[in-house]
């Protein structure tokens, strides 16, 4: 990526360039070039060293369907490494709700954060992330991404952002508008890849408008869904357990084509990976006391003995003691070795919240 050497003023928004880029968007509409040709739009808005299209999915993991200016090393560190703990998947998954965001708007204290912060900010070269929410269908959310090599995303730019947000979702709609229209004729190729799981539309007076075959296959698998369908019928949005799986109903806004008003009913099945990371991280913390438990959360997260001492009203001798206990049950000699170790089980508790 090229360096920014200084941030340039706001681009204007009635500049011959800018509605040229606005043009080539309307005429995407019904496209696959179309979220490309968005994100372009946003670029000419907002000055930025890089960009991202990420679709967040359920309890599946955010699928990268675009990059500008990303090398691979930067994909890489994020697809394999950081994804789980993304700070952005993470508000996604827990509000579902659309908006405009920065990096540092999410700042928490949680050794996610932590870990995505001193991991996946180096390998991009980038020292904020401003993300763009789109409102939620099909369970899915298509969000866009700027970044920056150099300093942060000002207010004026989050608020532009802001300003832009309500006509960029205007697009969005009347472009899946134009996909899910399709539907009453043909499976189109990028509506089917949008609804990628079991999912069932049903009109305002519930007739069945829309199924794909795998809500087909399922439902004649289990019955459950079935009768689970008929329980939910009529009543408020929300989801159903059903062993493995999920049954999520979502309301459709008055202007979706396919069924205005009505409801989209989608299957998810529970990660195994991640109810597997829950098992092994609840036996290993089995092995430690409540103290060494509550001193290992707060390494976790990045707190030193001073930090730790004040947070629990304990001596920093007495933690540099307990720590040592629990090197020793973890099988390890150093902190750096501890966190190491127990990382990839930690990201459990992340899933355990994100869970509706």
């Amino acid at each position: 990526m090229k360096p920014m050497s200084a941030l340039p003023a706001l681009p204007r928004l009635d500049a011959p360039d800018w509605f040229a880029h606005a043009g080539e968007c309307i005429k995407s509409i019904g496209t696959e070039f179309f979220h490309c040709e968005l994100i372009k739009l946003m670029e000419a808005s907002i000055p930025s060293d890089a960009a991202w299209i990420i679709r967040y999915s359920g309890e599946a993991p955010p699928d990268v369907v675009y990059t500008r200016n990303v090398s691979e090393p930067a994909l890489q560190t994020y697809v394999e490494q950081c994804s789980g703990v993304d700070p952005f998947s993470r508000r996604w998954r827990a509000r579902r709700e659309a908006g405009v965001f920065t990096l540092a708007s999410l700042r928490d204290d949680s050794v996610e954060y932590l870990h995505y912060v001193r991991l996946f900010l180096p390998a991009a070269g980038v020292t904020d992330e401003l993300g763009v929410f789109f409102p939620v269908t099909a369970h899915n959310c298509f969000s866009f991404f700027l970044e920056r090599e150099h300093g942060r995303f000002t207010q004026a730019e989050v608020a532009r952002a802001r300003l832009m947000l309500p006509a960029l979702q205007g697009f969005q709609r009347a472009h899946l508008g134009w996909l899910f229209n399709e539907l009453r004729h043909t499976n189109a190729p990028e509506t089917t890849g949008l609804i990628n799981r079991p999912t069932l539309i049903q009109d305002r007076t519930g007739q069945a408008v829309y199924s794909n075959e795998s809500w087909d296959e399922a439902v004649t698998r289990a019955p459950s869904i079935g009768q689970a369908l008929a329980t939910m019928s009529g009543g408020p949005a929300g989801q159903v357990e059903l062993g493995e799986l999920t049954l999520r109903c979502e309301t459709l806004g008055g202007d979706f084509p396919l069924a205005p008003g009505g409801r989209m009913f989608v299957l998810e099945r529970r990660s195994a990976e991640a109810a597997d990371r829950r098992a092994r991280l609840s036996n290993l913390l089995g092995i430690f006391t409540p103290r060494e438990r509550d001193i290992l959360d707060l390494v976790m997260q990045g707190r030193n003995s001073a930090e730790i001492s004040r947070r629990l009203d304990i001596g920093v001798g007495t933690i540099k003691n307990c720590k040592m206990r629990i090197y020793r049950k973890a099988a390890v000699s150093t902190e750096r070795a501890l966190v190491n170790k127990l990382l990839p089980l930690y990201e459990a508790k992340l899933e355990e919240r994100s869970v509706p």
